[in-house]
């Protein structure tokens, strides 16, 4: 009757409002003035978080949380904006991966180079657009033994812009940050070296 066909034709209405197709970004943020040189050769200290509906999703030791997009905490400093595809799917869809999530990106379980905010956006890629992040945003992490040869800070950010394991504004350290920008002996061996795999 025509009682029962106003009602598909209103749920029908309902669920093409609640299925939307919405633009999935991934936002990247650097973490070190190393930066400068190492993304010439596909490396860097990166913070990731991907953007979709008007939120950022990323992941520290507190777990996961959201921000205003292109809003991270310090000291991660914006570089660029990836588009990662379309979602076509409900708020409530994008909310259940985040809770699926959340037993494996849980608080405490961060790790600077095997579960990190980059670990966490690749996932959530894939489970809500299919497709992996860009392999260089964490390349650098998963050799983290090289990270620690040059002598870069492993940053861990939280939701409440801390980094975990600096120091204070105190620390002697902070009196040659200038210094340490420059490029040593060894970082430009390991530049050339990786300037030439990379051309060969």
């Amino acid at each position: 009757n025509n009682g029962e066909i106003g009602t598909k034709n209103f749920d029908k209405d309902k669920s093409c409002k609640m299925a939307q197709q919405r633009e999935v970004r991934l936002n990247i943020y650097d973490l070190h003035d190393s930066n400068s040189w190492l993304n010439g050769v596909g490396l860097g200290a990166y913070h990731t978080g991907v953007e979709i509906a008007g939120f950022e999703y990323t992941f520290s030791n507190s777990g996961i949380f959201k921000c205003t997009p292109l809003n991270a905490p310090l000291p991660a400093r914006y570089r660029e904006t990836i588009v990662l595809g379309i979602h076509s799917g409900s708020a409530n869809d994008i909310s259940a991966i985040i809770r699926e999530l959340r037993s494996e990106y849980a608080e405490g379980t961060y790790d600077v180079m095997t579960k990190n905010c980059n670990s966490f956006s690749n996932q959530f890629s894939l489970r809500v657009v299919g497709v992996e992040i860009p392999q260089w945003v964490n390349r650098l992490a998963c050799i983290g033994g090289w990270m620690s040869s040059i002598g870069l800070p492993m940053a861990q950010i939280d939701n409440n812009g801390d980094q975990g394991g600096s120091s204070s504004s105190t620390n002697p350290q902070d009196a040659s940050r200038k210094e340490k920008k420059k490029l040593t002996e060894k970082q430009k061996k390991i530049l050339n070296t990786l300037k030439k795999k990379s051309s060969s």
